[in-house]
């Protein structure tokens, strides 16, 4: 699908976006669409930004499927025009599949959401930048969690991911030098039942998650069937996830809404902060109120889409960047007299605009 706002102009840059639309993990892609519709419009329409230029974007479902999102990039790029960035995924696990293959096309890669702390080794990702906060960095919310609640004693279990495995060990470092006792650290591939009853055998009251919102849903499916749920027992999820994710039906998972939502009673979830909370004004002049007030009056809301909240402002924010710094690369091409039209893609340059803009730049 092609979304392209503006009026037309000489050149036009093209952006190749990788949205998780469908199958499982976690498939927020349609809650990504309509704020880069509002921020094609805003810098197609702004006469200080890519002046001459139409910014338009182009995306391919991922579905959160790290052989699938590089086959249909492989795909989208062999196939026609050529494209000036690629932005995303939002799962992890697709970008670090195809950043290690969009940088020999000499593309850089800007995410939205992808929060795997692998994703900051520049030596495997090479032309990869993200605008979200790595998630072994949300540990340390989780630790002054058990601070606060004066917990001493806690599990893990995680998903048999890298991404989620570097999360756990980060954790589990932080605890141990808190002093609490890890009394259990369970780790499943697809089922989780046995672990999840290894927990129940080892008394687990607070457990630590790492995993996407699919396996979440075994997890607590799972624990319910082992009665590892109550008053004494604390869930803590990403924050990340979609809003009342264990409502959402999947084709595994065989227990009713209300056994689901016995389990995951008082769980604590915790992330980044998403929306600025200071009022303040970006370099596009909004507020986050005023944003999030034009969000809904558009025509195109779609109140379903509620539940991905947290993608809304850094999916808006990451067309910007990707803008300012095209924007900062035709402006350094032509100062060397070699302007962008006559070099569509200039790594070197977008590379050093992308650190410049996310860095130094608040958007709304």
């Amino acid at each position: 699908m092609n979304i392209c706002y503006g009026s037309e102009a000489n050149t036009t840059l093209r952006l190749l976006g990788l949205l998780p639309m469908s199958g499982q993990g976690w498939i927020g892609g349609e809650a990504v669409l309509l704020p880069v519709k509002m921020a094609l419009h805003d810098i197609n329409n702004d006469p200080h930004i890519l002046p001459g230029y139409n910014l338009t974007y182009n995306y391919i479902d991922s579905m959160c499927t790290e052989g699938v999102a590089v086959y249909r990039m492989f795909r989208e790029l062999q196939a026609g025009l050529p494209y000036h960035m690629v932005l995303g995924d939002g799962c992890s696990t697709c970008s670090a599949a195809t950043a290690q293959v969009s940088y020999l096309w000499n593309l850089t890669q800007l995410s939205y959401g992808s929060s795997s702390p692998i994703l900051s080794d520049r030596k495997r990702f090479p032309k990869f930048f993200r605008i979200v906060t790595p998630e072994q960095k949300v540990n340390e919310a989780r630790i002054q969690l058990m601070r606060k609640f004066d917990w001493n004693k806690v599990a893990t279990i995680h998903q048999a991911l890298e991404f989620f495995s570097v999360v756990t060990d980060d954790f589990v470092r932080r605890a141990s030098d808190l002093n609490v006792t890890i009394i259990t650290q369970e780790i499943f591939v697809h089922d989780p039942m046995s672990r999840v009853k290894n927990l129940k055998e080892h008394d687990a009251r607070i457990i630590m998650t790492a995993m996407y919102e699919d396996r979440a849903r075994a997890v607590l499916c799972a624990a319910y069937k082992v009665g590892l749920y109550g008053a004494k027992i604390v869930w803590v999820f990403a924050g990340w996830f979609s809003r009342t994710f264990w409502l959402v039906k999947q084709d595994d998972i065989d227990c009713t809404p209300e056994q689901m939502a016995l389990v995951a009673e008082g769980a604590f979830f915790t992330s980044a902060v998403h929306f600025n909370p200071i009022e303040e004004r970006g370099i596009h002049g909004m507020t986050v109120s005023e944003f999030l007030d034009r969000y809904y009056k558009d025509p195109d809301y779609n109140p379903d889409l509620e539940i991905y909240k947290v993608a809304f402002g850094q999916s808006y924010d990451h067309i910007w960047i990707a803008a300012l710094a095209l924007h900062c690369t035709d402006t350094e091409l032509r100062r060397r007299d070699s302007p962008t039209a006559s070099h569509p893609i200039h790594t070197l340059c977008v590379r050093c605009c992308v650190h410049d803009a996310s860095v130094n730049k608040d958007v709304f």
